[in-house]
């Protein structure tokens, strides 16, 4: 064998090039595969904008591509010569079966657009890149190819949003345990604190842990970064492993220590300090925790391990012809029917845009007037900038006579544009956890008449396991000035909006929430007591 060849029959060869370019099946199927990973990445591209959780992913599509080069560079000119029709499947698919599954591309897109924290339809459009990337090589090269590309293909999904049903337990379990461990830290060096729920109660201020600063963030680079490192350095599967369960203990390290530290700035220096320091000690505690991962990787690599020459040896126009084109099932009715739908998608929200006029101002307009009555709170900086929202106001209405109770109300609007997808993320039933209440009983309606307007609202209530005091929150949520209609039955998502099957425009619309929350010890107050209380403070101009 030269070299600088491969030895593949001539014959094979031959044919396998007259395939490539006598044939528009190679073509359609490539062009249906770059198509979906663009789809995907559009997918993502939200979540790596604007949610700090996922900044990482940018890296990871780079990544993806180097390790996929360097794998298969690395294959040997032997390796390549055997990937023949004996190593690769002659399974035969009918055209128009392939075309059956493009028809869910319609209600994936308008999930996709419409429902962006819903992350069964984010999964669903990731994961079909994946598998049909992994078919491609499975029926190009057999498994041989297969098993190349197994670990860069599936090593984006280190990008992909968790799935509700297992972020927002561990976020709300990791902002608790947080706060008992950097508790009791504090006790022994003789700081004193309580802690309710995530918030840390000292001498000069409250710490609160909110989702962003729960460790999620940390937790989720140390398992991409730790998987990177594995690859980078060539490290044999247990020292993977091992390098993964390490680079998890110290994201979880780190972070208590990014806790710790803030709270002993509040009882040395107080509240502005602390906020100060925020952000600088967070990157210290991200940078530290990438810097020893990427030591750790060190340690663990081979001193022997040697990267192959083959890259440069190898022309890569004669890898592609080792691959068996002819084994590729016909994509191009499946082409046809996901252009059509997806150019319907499109049509309809182009419609859609014509017909609604979207909301740019809320319809709640705040009655601030007199403050002996209510007081004008402060959004805190990093909860706000969580929010997201466009405009907002805060404040307290105070008790007038004996038995009254004080009343904390909160109104946010957010303009139509990419922010409006967020704002069902932010819900008294995933909110309310971090500061150490927890749901009780069912979510009732209730309706509330402002200047002559019936509002919709959602009652809430809430206790605490240490604690006789409970709380009852009514919450409401608008688009475009109508209610939305939520399911609170399943626990555990990212959105309980009842879906519709068709565009409806959502993200085109803007989006409005009204909160109204006190507490109380022995029995829940009236709703009465809100219904005198709100229309007092607001005005309602649908």
């Amino acid at each position: 064998m030269a070299e600088n060849s491969l030895d593949i029959d001539q014959g094979r060869d031959t044919e396998n090039r007259k395939h490539m370019e006598g044939s528009a099946i190679p073509w359609t199927f490539l062009g249906v595969v770059a198509a979906s990973w663009i789809w995907a990445i559009l997918a993502f591209k939200r979540f790596w904008e604007r949610d700090p959780d996922y900044t990482y992913g940018w890296s990871v599509p780079p990544l993806v591509a180097f390790f996929l080069w360097r794998r298969l560079g690395d294959l040997s000119p032997a390796v390549w010569a055997r990937m023949d029709a004996r190593s690769t499947p002659g399974i035969s698919v009918q055209p128009w079966l392939l075309a059956l599954p493009a028809l869910a591309i319609l209600p994936l897109e308008v999930y996709r657009i419409e429902y962006v924290q819903s992350g069964f339809f984010v999964w669903s459009v990731n994961l079909w890149a994946v598998g049909l990337t992994l078919a491609a090589g499975w029926w190009l090269g057999g498994r041989i190819l297969l098993g190349t590309l197994l670990f860069p293909v599936l090593f984006y999904l280190t990008a992909v949003p968790w799935p509700a049903i297992l972020a927002l337990p561990v976020k709300q379990g990791l902002m608790t345990q947080v706060a008992q461990v950097v508790a009791e830290i504090l006790l022994w060096i003789g700081i004193p604190v309580t802690v309710q729920g995530a918030q840390l109660h000292m001498t000069n201020g409250v710490v609160g842990i909110v989702e962003a600063c729960s460790g999620i963030r940390s937790l989720q680079t140390a398992i991409m970064v730790s998987l990177a490192i594995g690859e980078l350095q060539l490290l044999s599967a247990g020292r993977r492993a091992g390098l993964l369960g390490v680079s998890v203990l110290l994201a979880l390290a780190t972070n208590l220590g990014r806790t710790f530290t803030l709270c002993w700035i509040m009882e040395r220096h107080g509240d502005k300090a602390m906020h100060d320091a925020h952000d600088p000690v967070g990157n210290v505690a991200m940078y530290s925790l990438l810097a020893l991962i990427y030591v750790g990787g060190r340690l663990l690599s081979r001193p022997d391990a040697e990267m192959s020459a083959s890259v440069v040896s190898v022309p890569w126009a004669s890898r592609l012809k080792a691959l068996k084109w002819g084994t590729l099932p016909d994509f191009r009715p499946f082409l046809a029917v996901g252009l059509l739908m997806a150019a319907t998608v499109q049509t309809w929200y182009f419609a859609l845009r014509v017909k609604y006029k979207p909301q740019v101002v809320g319809i709640f307009t705040p009655k601030l007037v007199d403050p002996a009555s209510a007081a004008k709170r402060e959004f805190d900086e990093h909860v706000w900038r969580a929010l997201a929202a466009d405009s907002g106001v805060q404040f307290d209405i105070l008790p007038k006579a004996p038995g009254e109770r004080q009343i904390s109300v909160y109104q946010l609007f957010w303009k139509p544009g990419p922010r409006v997808q967020d704002a069902l993320g932010h819900r008294p039933d995933t909110c309310m956890p971090g500061a150490g209440w927890i749901q009780q009983g069912d979510v009732r309606k209730t309706q509330i008449r402002f200047n002559g307007h019936v509002m919709d609202f959602h009652v809430f209530t809430f206790d605490r396991e240490d604690s006789k005091t409970k709380a009852l929150q009514l919450w409401g949520i608008w688009r475009n000035g109508r209610p939305v209609e939520m399911d609170y039955s399943r626990i555990l998502r990212n959105s309980p909006e009842v879906f519709s099957l068709l565009p409806s425009g959502r993200h085109l619309m803007g989006v409005e929430v009204v909160s109204a929350f006190t507490t109380f010890e022995g029995e829940a107050p009236g709703l009465e007591f809100f219904e005198r209380a709100l229309p007092n403070y607001f005005e309602v101009n649908p």
